[in-house]
């Protein structure tokens, strides 16, 4: 192998397994704030509306607002927005929330909880796997 060659495959190797530990301490951190997580009934309350992003168009940031079990009433604002709003005025969602710190707040979703640990695990294992791969099957060609 010459030194293109190792470099590229230590580099590759290297993002692939960042990514992939990104992903399982991500998984960690959502796992771990379910596990403290209260349940809400939230409903919808409006958007924030955000410029900007590469096609240059305006993004709706869904707001809610929920009760927490000691009767505070919290607002929060999701973190995905989207170029269509997929709710309406007054509809009920169910919300999860840190007790400790009911601002830490997010929508019970698959998407809204799971997405991000998912793509950083499957990009790191496709970067470090198929790195792995490449470099056995050239060293099969010889």
């Amino acid at each position: 192998m010459n030194k293109l060659s190792v470099v590229l495959f230590a580099s590759t190797l290297l993002v692939g397994l960042l990514l992939l530990g990104l992903g399982l301490s991500e998984a960690g951190s959502t796992a771990a704030f379910l596990a403290r997580a209260e349940q809400a009934e939230g409903r919808f309350v409006g958007a924030v509306a955000r410029t900007g992003g590469n096609h240059g168009g305006t993004f709706l940031y869904p707001k809610f607002q929920f009760v927490t079990t000691d009767g505070r009433s919290m607002t929060f604002t999701s973190t995905s927005g989207s170029t269509d709003q997929p709710y309406f005025d007054g509809e009920r969602v169910r919300i999860i929330y840190d007790p400790q710190r009911p601002e830490d707040a997010r929508l019970v979703s698959f998407l809204t909880l799971w997405i991000a640990p998912i793509l950083l695990c499957c990009t790191g294992l496709l970067l470090s796997g198929g790195a792995i791969l490449l470099r056995r099957r050239l060293k099969a060609v010889r």
